[in-house]
């Protein structure tokens, strides 16, 4: 959710409106607004008798229970994301079972540092054209 407006910029485009510079449109215009923000600011000011913005709110709340995966990770602390999730969904109910990437934020929230994946560390990367190739000298290649 962005940042409310500051609440110089909602008391002096109120303000502007209320003393009749203009319409809606208009003094939002002028305030590089929207117009429906404009009739919200002013609708609460005669409300609720203050302009100022809501506190954030809301939002989606993890459903990964933290004690399971505590308790998981002490288990299985060697394990990929794949290996600690299907873990954690057999300890849990069948309605509270996540998606991996859901187990993964919050290990990331609990401040845990994970395997990748299963399969270790990737082939170093090798040449892919002989040391001499950039002093070929005239006659046939190799």
């Amino acid at each position: 959710m962005p940042n409310p407006y500051s609440m110089e910029l909602r008391e002096r485009a109120v303000a502007a409106y209320e003393t009749g510079e203009g319409s809606y449109a208009v003094v939002a215009q002028r305030f590089s607004l929207s117009s429906r923000t404009l009739v919200r600011w002013v609708a609460r000011g005669r409300d609720l008798g203050s302009i100022a913005p809501f506190d954030k709110a809301g939002g989606w709340r993890s459903p990964v229970d933290l004690e399971v995966l505590h308790a998981v990770v002490r288990d299985k602390a060697d394990g990929t994301t794949e290996e600690l999730t299907r873990a954690y969904n057999g300890r849990v109910p069948a309605a509270h079972r996540v998606h991996r990437s859901s187990f993964l934020r919050a290990l990331r929230r609990c401040g845990y540092v994970f395997k990748k994946n299963a399969r270790g560390p990737q082939k170093p990367t090798a040449r892919t054209s002989a040391r001499s190739a950039g002093r070929f000298s005239g006659g046939s290649p190799r």
